[in-house]
């Protein structure tokens, strides 16, 4: 004979195995939202990474199309300035 399954039977268990499957349920949430925030600041980091890469590539190929940055021009001419400066002065010093 079997029993008939409505919405007035009753099912008893021990408070422990209750209590267990609740702190069962709560770990498995929270380690699920873990790896999901885990997984989501991985692909940040990989986004952010990729970006970083791109800009460095582009600023690769546009420094050895141009040549020389603005900032190398002007140092490259302070230095030709310096240059000719210390000429004159090791001619104006060997001619004394």
């Amino acid at each position: 004979m079997m029993t008939e399954l409505n919405d007035n039977t009753s099912i008893t268990i021990p408070l422990r195995n209750l209590l267990a499957l609740v702190a069962g349920t709560a770990i498995a949430v929270t380690g699920y939202f873990h790896v999901t925030e885990r997984v989501t600041m991985l692909e940040h980091d990989q986004n952010m990474l990729i970006k970083d890469v791109s800009a460095n590539s582009k600023w690769i190929v546009e420094w050895e199309k141009e040549g020389l940055l603005p900032a190398d021009i002007i140092q490259n001419s302070k230095i030709e300035f310096l240059e000719e400066r210390v000429k004159k002065f090791e001619e104006i010093t060997t001619k004394k």
